[in-house]
């Protein structure tokens, strides 16, 4: 169905091959991503109900069954994350989820040609960038995942010509 794109030179109404790559790029990364953080979600729940100093020593003894050597400050730092992710992992899995579903509305929305998906989808990518860091500290902010979005809503920005 291509009922929202403007007819080409030629008279007849496509979705850009730009659009069409993009589309299945994004379709495969946020179904990917869906089932993650749907799984990290039910596993947060379940996570709950550990008492939180045997869950930081399930952690620490599996980290140190496979041998991963790490120096004292991210060490340090390994056991900051497992305090929050026991006191907020079902907050930061929902968020995630949350702005997956949300980039999944927008993608939907420009895959049918409309301009409200991308403004949908720019908003959830964007603002997804900051969202964790509801729970999180903002010095786990990463720079390749924040670079990547961005990315995409550039372009997907330049087909907004397209888009009706």
């Amino acid at each position: 169905m291509t009922d929202g794109f403007p007819p080409d030179d030629t008279g007849t109404a496509k979705r850009p091959d730009v659009i069409t790559g993009l589309g299945i790029l994004s379709f495969v990364n946020i179904g990917l991503f869906l089932v993650i953080y749907t799984l990290g979600l039910f596993s947060m729940m379940g996570l709950r109900s550990m008492p939180e100093d045997e869950f930081i020593s399930t952690v620490q003894d599996s980290m140190a069954k496979f041998s991963i050597p790490m120096p004292d400050d991210t060490m340090a730092q390994v056991d900051e994350v497992m305090h929050i992710i026991y006191a907020s992992g079902v907050l930061l899995m929902a968020l995630y989820l949350l702005r997956t579903i949300a980039r999944l509305i927008g993608v939907l929305g420009i895959w049918r040609g409309r301009r409200q998906g991308l403004t949908i989808y720019a908003v959830a990518q964007i603002g997804g960038i900051f969202l964790p860091h509801l729970v999180l500290p903002f010095k786990y902010m990463g720079l390749v995942g924040p670079l990547l979005a961005v990315g995409m809503v550039v372009l997907y920005s330049t087909q907004r010509r397209s888009l009706s």
